[in-house]
C-alpha cells in the first residue's frame, strides 16, 4: 500500500483503506473489520496489471472473474508474471510464472459467509503485512464467518504443503533425523464491537502436523482454545496469538495490533526472550486540509518471530511467510499524504525500514532438547541483529479514481544486503492498473 519493497498478491484484494474511508465518513465500524476477501462484489470482471521497478523488476497480470446467483457465487483468477523470482509462484514455463491464484465458491447471507477452494487472505487490521496472515501465497482452505451487529466469528482451515527434511535444526547443526510431515493451519478469530466507533479482536493460529497424521480433527472445533488442546493432549504444535483493535473518531481511524509468537510466562532456562510483533496505524480524511488524506503506520517484529527449532513448524508455506512478508527482525515506518484535485489524488510517500540479519529460516540459536548451559542459551539482542540494513524511500504518488496509481521515487540503502558500509541508490517505479468490466 505505502512501502514499495514487496508488491505481492495483496494487490488482488480490495484496498482496506477504501473500507476505512467509508467508516470515517459514517463514524462507525462494520464487522468483520479484519478479514479479506469478503466476496462483496457483484457480477463483473476485474482486470489488474501491477508493475514494479525496484530491487526486483516484474510485471503481473490478473483478470478476476466473478459471478453470483442469489446467495451463491464464485471467483476465479488466472495469474501471470514476468520476473520477480522471489515471489509465488516460483515455477515458470516459457519464461512466465503462472497459476490460478483465486478459485473460491461461496455462500453469503446477512449473517453467514461460507467459502472454500483456493484463495489469498488477509487477517488483521493493518493496511498491509498483517502479522497473523497476509496475502503472500494462495492457500487451499475451508472457512466460515458468522456475524451480527455486535460480534463476528471466523473459523479458517487450510491444508499446507508437506515438509520433508531434517526435523530439528539449531545453531548450524541438525538432529540428522529426516521426516515427512503433513502440515495444517487453523485460525479462529473473534471480533467484538464495544461501540459503533470501537471494535476489538482476539485471533489464534495453530500450525499442526505429523508424519502419520491424518486430518487433525482438533481443527473442526471452532469454539475452543488451541493452546488448551495442545496442553491437554501433549501434542507439539505451533500456537500464535493476535490481539488487535480499530477505532474511528472524528476524522481519524486508528488501529493497533499485538502479535505473540511466544511469551515467557516464567524465567526460561535457555534465557529465551519474548517473540512479538507490534503494528500501529492511522488514516485520516479532510485533515489537515479539506480533500486531503494522511496514512501513517509503524511495524516491528522481533528477532525470532515465526522461527522454530522444529523446521516444519516455521510459519512458512513453500518458503514464503504466512504472516508479514518481511518476516522477522525488522521495523518500518511509513507515511503518505494525498490531496484530491478533481478526479486525481496527488501527493507523496516516505518510508524508513531497518532489517536485521535474522530470517525465518535462520537455525534456532539453542538446542532445547538438552539442558541449558553457557554454550546453549540465547545471546545477543532480540531485535535488529547483526549488520542492520537501512532503507529510506521517498516518492511522488498520482492516483486516478480507483483505476490507476503511479509511484515514482528513489530508495537509498545503507549497509546494502547487510554489507557494512555499502550504500546504494535505486529508482523505484510502481504502477497499478485495475479496470472493472
Amino acid at each position: 500500500m505505502i512501502f514499495v519493497l514487496l508488491g505481492y498478491l495483496s494487490v488482488l484484494l480490495p484496498d482496506p483503506s477504501i473500507r476505512y474511508e467509508k467508516w470515517i465518513d459514517q463514524g462507525k465500524i462494520s464487522l468483520p473489520y479484519g478479514i479479506l476477501p469478503l466476496f462483496e462484489d457483484t457480477n463483473k470482471i476485474d482486470v489488474s496489471v501491477y508493475s514494479v521497478l525496484d530491487t526486483v523488476n516484474y510485471v503481473q497480470f490478473c483478470p478476476t472473474l466473478k459471478y453470483r446467483l442469489d446467495n451463491w457465487g464464485g471467483e476465479i483468477a488466472p495469474y501471470g508474471r514476468l520476473g520477480g523470482d522471489y515471489y509465488y509462484p516460483r515455477r515458470k514455463k516459457f519464461g512466465v510464472y503462472a497459476d490460478f491464484i483465486r478459485g473460491s465458491i461461496f455462500y453469503k447471507s446477512d449473517n453467514l459467509l461460507f467459502s472454500f477452494g483456493k484463495d489469498v487472505f488477509s487477517i488483521g487490521p493493518a493496511f498491509e503485512d498483517n502479522p497473523l496472515l497476509s496475502p503472500n501465497i494462495p492457500l487451499n482452505y475451508l472457512a466460515f464467518t458468522f456475524k451480527n451487529s455486535k460480534f463476528s466469528f471466523t473459523h479458517f482451515i487450510s491444508r499446507l504443503g508437506n515438509y520433508e527434511g531434517v526435523e530439528h535444526e539449531w545453531d548450524d547443526t541438525s538432529s540428522g533425523y529426516v521426516t515427512n510431515v503433513n502440515r495444517y493451519l487453523g485460525i479462529h478469530r473473534l471480533e467484538v464491537k464495544l461501540a459503533d466507533w470501537l471494535a476489538i479482536s482476539f485471533s489464534e493460529s495453530m500450525l499442526i502436523g505429523g508424519e502419520s497424521l491424518g486430518f487433525p480433527f482438533e481443527l473442526l472445533a471452532p469454539l475452543t482454545i488451541y493452546y488448551v488442546e495442545q496442553h491437554n493432549r501433549k501434542q507439539n504444535t505451533n500456537i500464535l496469538w493476535n490481539f488487535d483493535a480499530v477505532a474511528v473518531k472524528s476524522k481519524f481511524l486508528f488501529y493497533f495490533d499485538l502479535f505473540i509468537d511466544d511469551f515467557q510466562y516464567e524465567a526460561d532456562p535457555w534465557k529465551e526472550s519474548n517473540h512479538i510483533g507490534l503494528c500501529f496505524g492511522l488514516q485520516s480524511k479532510d485533515f489537515p486540509l479539506n480533500d486531503s488524506e494522511v496514512f501513517a503506520s509503524y511495524d516491528l517484529m522481533t528477532r525470532w518471530v515465526y522461527d522454530n527449532i522444529l523446521v516444519w513448524q516455521r510459519y512458512l508455506e513453500s518458503q514464503i511467510p504466512l504472516g508479514s512478508m518481511l518476516g522477522c527482525d525488522y521495523d518500518r515506518f511509513t507515511f503518505k499524504y494525498l490531496h484530491t484535485v478533481a478526479a486525481f489524488k496527488l501527493g507523496g510517500t516516505a518510508s524508513y525500514t531497518r532489517r536485521g540479519e535474522n530470517r525465518i529460516t535462520t537455525p534456532w540459536p539453542v538446542n532445547t532438547r538438552v539442558g541449558a548451559s553457557a554454550e546453549n542459551e540465547f545471546e545477543g539482542t532480540n531485535f535488529l541483529s547483526g549488520t542492520v540494513e537501512k532503507r529510506l524511500t521517498l516518492a511522488a504518488v498520482v492516483k486516478y479514481k480507483y483505476f490507476l496509481e503511479l509511484v515514482c521515487g528513489l530508495s537509498y540503502f545503507q549497509n546494502y544486503e547487510h554489507q557494512q558500509g555499502i550504500t546504494k541508490t535505486l529508482p523505484i517505479v510502481e504502477l497499478k492498473l485495475k479496470y472493472s468490466i
